[in-house]
C-alpha cells in the first residue's frame, strides 16, 4: 500500500476534524510539521471562518500522549507491552478468525465512529457484513443522528436533508429546536446571524436552557424537556386553523393528510401550553410567523434526536414542511444538523447495524442482492436481520454472547449511557481491540490490543458534512512511530484473515473509487462524478454528482423533468400522526429533577483532542452542573459548591452553577469531562439507556436525578462559581457587572484598534481593572480564543485582512 508523500514546507488543503459543519481549512507545514490551521476562504461551507476548536486543531497533532506503537496485553489482567505493528495485526487477525471458527460470526462485533474517513467506514463495514458475515457493527452515530435518519426515511423516503447551507441566505424564518448552534455548530450559527442581518429573517429558538443561541432569538420558547411533540403538533394545529397549509401541495405530493385534522384538533394552544410550560401567546406567535414566512427552515440536532421519541419528532418537523409546501425549494426545508464531521458519510456507506453502502439496508432483498453481487459474495451471505444497536450490542457482550469487539476511533466507556454496563461488557469480552490515536482513554484501559491510527492530517481520505459536501482530507504530515491510516489497518487485518483479494486497495483513492460504484438512483445518492483527483484539483463537491457533471446538485428530490418526487415507493411525502408521549423515565419523589446533557463551545466529545489545547481549557476549564436559583435555594446549594447528581444508575459530582438560564426542576451537565480528568466526572454514569423503538437512539437528554450538596465539598463561593461558569459563552460576558462591562468595552476598543494579540500572548491588566483573579484568568483565555477563532485574525506585526473585526460591544454583549 502506497503512502502519500509529505512536503517539508507547504500549505495543504483539508477539512476540520470536529463537528458536522465541515469547515474547509489549510494546514501550514514547516519542516514536515503542521504549525497552523487557517480557514479556507474558497470552501463553500465556511468561507474561511473557523471556530476556536478548528483554529487550534494543529496543536492536537504533536502531543505527548499520541499512541505511536502497537501494544498487547499479557492475558486479561497483565500489563500492556509494545510490539511490532505487524505482530499486532497478525494477533488481531488470528484472534478474530479463531473467535469466528469457535463461536460463529456473531461472536465478533465492531464499534466505529463518525470521525473516521469515508474510506475507513466503508472497508470496516465491508469486512463485517460481507466477509465475517455479521451485522454486529455499530457507530457512535447511533447516539447522535439515527433518529433524524429514521425520521427522514419514513417521512421523505431517504436519509438526506433536502436542503443546503445556501438556503440560509434565502429563508425568512429560522426555527431552531433542540439545537444550540452557537456552541455546537458555531460557524453555521455565524452564517445564520449574518444572513439574518442581511435579509431580516426572524429566529425562533426552542430550548429548556437559555443558551447563547437563545439569547439572540426574536422569540425564545423555554420548553419543558420532553414536550417537543406537543409544541410541534400545536404549531401545525394553528397553521391549519389559520389557513396557512397548502392544500394543492398536500394533494399533489403527500399521503396521509386525511388523518391529521382530527388528530391535531386535540393540540389546542391551551393544551399545548399545559404540556410545554410555554405561554399561549408565544405559541400563537410562533405559528403566525411560520405561516406568514414565505420560506422557513427547521434546524435541529441532539435535543430532539436523543429521545425515546426522536424519530417521531423528526416526522413532526417534516409534517410542518409538507403541510405548508415549504420544502425542497430555496430557503425552506427540514435540516438536521449532523454532530460529527463524517457521520453523514458513515450513514451513506451503511456503517450502522442495519445499513449497506449507497443508502441501502440489510432488510431489503434487492439491496442485499446488489451489494452481494458487487462484492462478489454468494447469495445469502449478507444477513437479512439488522444486528444489535449500540446499547444492545454492549448488553449482549455483557451477557457473554459477543466475545470480541474492535473499537475504532471512539470512546464508548465515556460516551455511552449507563456506562457501567459498557465497562462490565468490556471486562467480560475475550478480546477487546482499541484502535485510536491517543492513550490513555477511558476505553483503552480495557484493551487487550492497542493499534495506533493516524489522525486526519496524517492520511488521505474524504469526509461528508451536514449538507452532503464531500471534502478531501490531504496528508500534511507523517504519523508518529508505527501509526497507520485507519482504513489501511482494517484492510491489512482483513487480508490476514483470508480476504486479501477483496481488500487489496493500494490507496485511499482506490477505496473511494469502489464507493462511487454504490450509487443509488432510488435515493439520489451519487458520487460517480467525483474522485480523489478531482476533489484535489477542484475542491469540495456536493452530492449528488453524476458522471460528467461539473458540480454537485443540492438534492431537492426533483427528477430530470423538474418535477418533485420524493424517494418513497409512491413518490410522495408521508404524514404521520405522532402523539406527545412522556420520556422513558419521569421524575418522582426519590429522583425529582430532570437531567439534560450537552456540549460547551470550546471542548469536543471526550476531550482527547481539545483537552490538550491551553487556550480552549482556559475558555472552558471544567465541568459543572447548572441549577435554577429556586432549586438551589430549596436544596441549600450555593454557587460553586460541589453537588452530587445521582440517578438510579450512577452519579457524578460537579461544582454548582446557579443560573436563571435553565428552567426550574431541570439541571444540565456537559458530557466532555470523564475519568482522565478526575473522579466522578462522567455524567454518563447517570444517563438512561432507554432507546427509541425505531431508531434505537438512547435518551441521553432526559432522565430523573436527585441533587445533593456534598458535605465538606470545596466551596469557594461566588468567585468559584464565576470561574467555573465564565467559559460558557465565548462571546457573552453576562457575569460582569455594568461597571466591569464598561471597563471591558473601553479596553477591547483599544485592543481592536491595534488588533487582538496572537493566542500565545495575554494582556497585562492594570491595577485599576475591576476584575477578580478568576475573571482575569477567564478574560486571558477569552482573548486568546477570540484571536485563535479568527474573530480578529492577526499575527504579530500583521494587519487585519480577513472578515471585519467584531466591535467591542459585540464581544462584551
Amino acid at each position: 500500500m502506497s503512502a502519500a508523500t509529505v512536503q517539508q514546507d507547504s500549505r495543504v488543503r483539508t477539512v476540520c476534524p470536529y463537528c458536522g459543519v465541515g469547515c474547509g481549512m489549510y494546514l501550514q507545514v514547516k519542516d514536515g510539521k503542521v504549525i497552523k490551521a487557517q480557514g479556507d476562504k474558497e470552501h463553500p461551507s465556511n468561507h474561511g471562518k473557523l471556530c476556536t476548536k478548528g483554529a487550534t486543531s494543529a496543536q492536537t497533532l504533536d502531543t505527548g500522549d499520541r499512541l505511536s506503537v502497537a501494544q498487547l496485553r499479557e492475558g486479561k489482567t497483565g500489563p500492556l507491552r509494545a510490539v511490532e505493528m505487524e505482530a499486532a495485526l497478525d494477533h488481531v487477525a488470528a484472534r478474530l478468525r479463531g473467535t469466528m471458527d469457535e463461536h460463529g460470526p456473531d461472536a465478533v462485533a465492531f464499534y466505529v465512529s463518525g470521525q473516521l474517513s469515508l474510506e475507513c467506514q466503508y472497508v470496516v463495514n465491508k469486512l463485517s457484513k460481507g466477509f465475517i458475515a455479521t451485522n454486529n457493527i455499530e457507530s457512535n452515530s447511533r447516539l447522535c443522528m439515527s433518529s433524524a435518519a429514521s425520521g427522514y426515511k419514513l417521512s421523505l423516503g431517504a436519509d438526506g436533508p433536502p436542503g443546503s447551507y445556501q438556503d440560509f441566505e434565502s429563508t425568512n424564518l429560522f426555527f431552531v429546536i433542540g439545537s444550540n448552534m452557537a456552541e455546537c455548530h458555531p460557524i453555521l450559527y455565524l452564517r445564520m446571524q449574518a444572513a439574518r442581518k442581511k435579509t431580516g429573517a426572524r429566529l425562533i429558538v426552542v430550548d429548556p436552557r437559555r443558551t447563547a443561541t437563545a439569547e439572540k432569538a426574536d422569540l425564545y420558547l423555554p420548553i419543558e424537556p420532553g414536550s417537543d411533540l406537543a409544541l410541534l403538533n400545536g404549531l401545525l394545529h394553528l397553521l391549519l386553523e389559520a389557513g396557512h397549509v397548502d392544500p394543492a401541495f398536500i394533494a399533489a405530493h403527500t399521503d396521509g393528510w386525511e388523518q391529521m385534522p382530527a388528530f391535531l384538533a386535540h393540540y389546542t394552544p391551551v393544551y399545548v401550553s399545559e404540556l410545554t410550560g410555554l405561554a399561549e401567546k408565544d405559541i400563537r406567535t410562533a405559528a403566525q410567523w411560520m405561516g406568514e414566512a414565505k420560506e422557513f427552515m427547521s434546524l435541529w440536532t441532539m435535543g430532539l434526536n436523543q429521545s425515546t421519541h426522536g424519530t417521531w419528532q423528526t416526522n413532526a418537523i417534516c409534517n410542518l414542511h409538507l403541510a405548508t409546501g415549504k420544502i425542497c425549494r430555496p430557503g425552506s426545508g427540514p435540516f438536521s444538523l449532523t454532530g460529527q464531521p463524517n457521520a453523514m458519510g458513515g450513514r451513506e456507506v451503511g456503517y450502522l447495524s442495519h445499513g449497506l453502502p449507497g443508502q441501502r439496508t440489510v432488510a431489503r432483498p434487492a439491496d442485499r442482492a446488489f451489494i452481494e453481487n458487487f462484492w462478489g459474495l454468494p447469495t445469502g451471505t449478507i444477513r437479512p436481520t439488522p444486528g444489535p444497536d449500540a446499547v444492545n450490542m454492549f448488553r449482549r457482550m455483557e451477557a457473554g454472547e459477543i466475545k470480541a469487539l474492535w473499537v475504532i476511533g471512539s470512546n464508548p466507556v465515556a460516551t455511552m449511557p449507563r456506562r457501567s454496563g459498557v465497562a462490565n461488557a468490556l471486562e467480560k469480552a475475550e478480546l477487546v481491540v482499541v484502535q485510536d490515536v491517543y492513550f490513555p482513554t477511558e476505553t483503552a484501559r480495557y484493551a487487550d490490543v492497542l493499534l495506533p491510527g493516524a489522525v486526519w492530517a496524517e492520511a488521505e481520505g474524504t469526509m461528508v458534512n451536514s449538507e452532503r459536501m464531500v471534502t478531501l482530507m490531504q496528508k500534511a504530515t507523517n504519523p508518529p512511530g508505527d501509526s497507520l491510516p485507519d482504513w489501511e489497518i482494517v484492510c491489512r487485518v482483513a487480508a490476514k484473515m483470508g480476504f486479501a483479494d477483496a481488500f487489496a486497495f493500494p490507496t485511499a483513492a482506490a477505496v473511494f473509487d469502489e464507493i462511487r460504484s454504490t450509487a443509488n438512483p432510488a435515493t439520489g445518492y451519487d458520487l460517480r462524478g467525483m474522485s480523489h483527483a478531482r476533489l484535489r484539483t477542484s475542491g469540495p463537491i456536493q452530492w449528488p454528482c453524476g458522471p460528467g457533471e461539473e458540480k454537485g446538485r443540492g438534492i431537492r428530490y426533483v427528477d430530470a423533468e423538474g418535477a418533485l418526487r420524493f424517494p418513497t415507493e409512491t413518490g410522495r411525502g408521508a404524514f404521520f400522526a405522532r402523539p406527545c408521549m412522556p420520556p422513558a423515565e419521569m421524575p418522582d419523589e426519590a429522583f425529582p429533577m430532570i437531567l439534560t446533557t450537552g456540549r460547551v463551545v470550546n471542548q469536543w466529545h471526550t476531550m482527547t483532542k481539545t483537552g490538550k489545547v491551553q487556550q480552549l481549557n482556559k475558555l472552558d476549564p471544567g465541568s459543572y452542573v447548572e441549577i435554577h436559583p429556586e432549586d438551589a435555594a430549596q436544596l441549600a446549594i450555593r454557587n460553586g459548591q460541589k453537588v452530587e447528581v445521582r440517578s438510579r444508575r450512577g452519579l457524578g459530582i460537579y461544582p454548582a452553577r446557579v443560573t436563571t438560564d435553565i428552567r426550574p426542576g431541570v439541571c444540565f451537565v456537559p458530557f466532555h469531562w470523564n475519568d482522565v480528568y478526575g473522579e466522578n466526572l462522567a455524567i454518563n454514569a447517570a444517563t438512561n439507556d432507554a432507546t427509541d423503538p425505531i431508531s434505537m437512539q438512547p435518551e441521553l437528554k432526559f432522565c430523573a436525578v436527585a441533587l445533593t450538596a456534598v458535605p465538606g465539598g470545596a466551596d469557594d463561593g461566588a468567585e468559584a462559581g464565576e470561574e467555573i461558569g465564565a467559559g460558557m459563552d465565548m462571546l457573552e460576558a453576562q457575569s460582569f457587572t455594568p461597571e466591569q462591562k464598561s471597563y471591558l468595552q473601553q479596553f477591547l476598543t483599544g485592543e481592536l484598534r491595534r488588533g487582538l494579540r496572537p493566542p500565545d500572548l495575554v494582556p497585562a491588566w492594570s491595577e485599576d481593572a475591576p476584575f477578580s483573579a478568576p475573571q482575569r484568568a477567564w478574560l486571558d483565555g477569552f482573548l486568546a480564543g477570540a484571536a485563535a477563532a479568527s474573530l480578529a485574525p492577526v499575527t504579530a506585526g500583521a494587519t487585519r485582512k480577513a472578515a471585519p473585526a467584531p466591535t467591542a460591544a459585540a464581544l462584551v454583549g
